[in-house]
């Protein structure tokens, strides 16, 4: 193939590769793009097809790693290392005086309840129990969980935010909506993100929580999410709510309409 031959193939490969540019959406705001940069600033545009360039080279380039000296292992020497690999322990051997306390702990035998055994032969009360009914010794509960279990499954907890809605979510909030009175209820996973959730749904940024400066912690995180202005009051001390109230009044009196909240457990 003589010169000119090589000069009509490639001029003929640059026109088809130019028709193919043009039927490209958005290709002749490109080119406008391009020839405006060049002619106002032919050094950006260099700098510009020198960083497409290095782009194009960047992402089509083979993987490296940046750590010197990494060697790669094959599958047998792998497994050797895992074979001579001696774990250690997750803790130290105990001494003397922390067996001796262990020896000293309260150890419950059997279920637990508001009445446990433990194994000393003891029988005392457990106020640390969350089962203080002793509802999980109910026969007739424990068939309806066997049941519950066998059809929905097992999972680390039941509210529809983690285990997803189901048909016994649907129930419950309607039966508990039916026996409160209301149109709806909704179920929370639990009782604290019952209550730092709901005081974020009525007061928002901008409105005054007057509080008991004795409510719990779930109640303080609520208040503190809903970026509400915040004024306390004395613990069960209505004479000082009184006086908060009074001074919250005389402070918005030429101000903006704002709500009020009055928080208390």
């Amino acid at each position: 193939m003589d010169v000119h031959e090589v000069q009509r193939v490639l001029t003929d490969f640059l026109q088809e590769l130019s028709t193919l540019f043009h039927r490209v959406p958005g290709s002749a705001i490109l080119l406008r793009y391009v020839k405006s940069s060049y002619q106002n600033d032919p050094i950006r545009s260099a700098v510009e097809l020198f960083l497409f360039l290095f782009a194009v080279r960047y992402l089509l380039a083979p993987k490296y790693s940046t750590k010197p000296g990494i060697v790669k292992l094959s599958e047998e020497e792998i497994d050797d290392l895992v074979d001579e690999w001696t774990p250690e322990p997750l803790v130290g051997t105990p001494t003397a005086l922390e067996e001796a306390e262990v020896e000293k702990r309260t150890v419950i035998v059997g279920p637990t309840g508001p009445k446990v055994k433990l194994s000393n032969g003891r029988s005392v009360m457990n106020l640390a129990s969350y089962n203080f009914y002793n509802f999980t010794s109910n026969e007739s509960l424990k068939e309806k969980a066997i049941q519950t279990l066998r059809t929905y499954g097992v999972g680390p907890c039941g509210p529809p935010g983690f285990y997803g809605t189901q048909d016994v979510h649907i129930k419950t909030e309607a039966d508990v909506a039916a026996f409160l009175g209301t149109a709806a209820c909704i179920i929370y996973a639990q009782a604290f993100s019952t209550i730092s959730s709901v005081i974020p749904a009525f007061s928002k940024r901008g409105d005054i929580i007057v509080a008991d400066k004795g409510v719990s912690y779930a109640i303080r995180k609520g208040i503190q999410i809903s970026r509400s202005t915040v004024r306390w009051y004395e613990h069960n001390d209505m004479e000082d709510l009184e006086r908060v109230l009074e001074k919250v009044t005389r402070e918005q009196a030429r101000k903006p309409l704002t709500r009020r909240f009055i928080i208390t457990e």
